[in-house]
């Protein structure tokens, strides 16, 4: 694996269903990230709020077109800066399509970044089923995570990462990976967060995904959100504490709204989270001027440069 030639340094956690709501009985994900702003959550804002550490802003993921957001063009728009829903006319659900496998596999963010010399990779580990799974399907269906990771070229995480300490389970603590009959031992979120630090040491681009929000805002499950906020929470603060603020970040986003709201189980209308932790003001007052999902892909270019806006 390559070393980090670079000191500035940047982690994007895309967390699944997330939007901007106000507190109530049906918003069980009020209370996320309350550590890294100042006690704050994620609530719903009109425009970007500043807190110590970190600022919050409010990002449209209706991108222009009538119907709900959907995973397939929001997750696309985020990682190509092309406005996905627009390119086709509509929202895709689930797995891209033909034509936005096209340009995932051209645009990729992590690709485009290592194209300029940054070292990229992803922190998710992967399993061997999952490709086996998928390498004969008619259609496409891999998520536009794996898609992203695949156009640049960078080794997927495996069992060997792991057990070098250099990967986590798309869930966080492997209950999940252990229920499909993994012989793997269940793990803290803050010990997750810990593995976080030497993937960061070789690597200047960082991607991890965490869809279980998404999971069970569908299904409605209050109490299974309110877990996923705890280990959320636990997971964040951790890696947050052997963070240098001073040129490392986080960038926490999301595709769509979903969580927030359990009145529903689809998707809502609401803005998503572009919750940045970070100590560099340039990239402070840049990701305040994103605000769509179309613009979070310039941000993430313009991170490594020196910016002065």
């Amino acid at each position: 694996m390559p070393n980090s030639r670079n000191s500035k340094k940047l982690l994007v956690l895309f967390i699944d269903g997330i939007g901007l709501a106000k507190k109530s009985e049906n918003n069980p994900i009020s209370r996320l990230f309350e550590n890294e702003t100042d006690g704050f959550g994620l609530q719903l804002v009109s425009s970007p709020k500043e807190f110590g550490n970190s600022i919050l802003c409010p990002v449209d993921a209706k991108l222009n077109i009538k119907g709900e957001p959907q995973s397939a063009t929001g997750q696309t728009t985020i990682f190509t800066g092309i406005n996905a829903a627009e390119f086709l006319g509509y929202h895709l659900p689930a797995f891209p399509n033909e034509e936005l496998v096209e340009l995932i596999l051209e645009k990729s963010i992590m690709k485009a970044l290592k194209n300029r010399g940054i070292s990229v990779t992803s922190a998710n580990m992967y399993s061997e089923k999952f490709f086996e799974d998928r390498k004969d399907a008619i259609k496409n269906r891999f998520p536009v995570s794996t898609l992203t990771i695949e156009a640049s070229e960078a080794e997927f995480r495996m069992s060997k990462e792991y057990k070098e300490g250099k990967a986590v389970f798309a869930d966080i603590t492997n209950e999940l990976i252990r229920n499909r009959g993994y012989d793997i031992d269940i793990i803290s979120p803050e010990e997750a967060g810990k593995r976080m630090r030497p993937i960061l040491d070789d690597f200047d681009f960082v991607f991890f995904e965490y869809f279980m929000t998404d999971y069970f805002g569908h299904k409605k499950k209050h109490r299974e959100v309110e877990n996923c906020v705890d280990i959320l929470n636990g997971f964040v603060s951790s890696i947050v504490e052997d963070l240098k603020l001073e040129h490392e970040s986080i960038l926490i986003i999301s595709d769509h709204g979903n969580a927030e709201d359990l009145t529903t189980g689809g998707h809502t209308y609401n803005p998503v989270p572009g919750l940045l932790i970070s100590k560099i003001d340039s990239a402070r007052k840049r990701i305040s001027q994103c605000l769509s999902l179309s613009d979070i892909y310039q941000f993430i270019l313009d991170y490594y440069e020196d910016l002065s806006y």
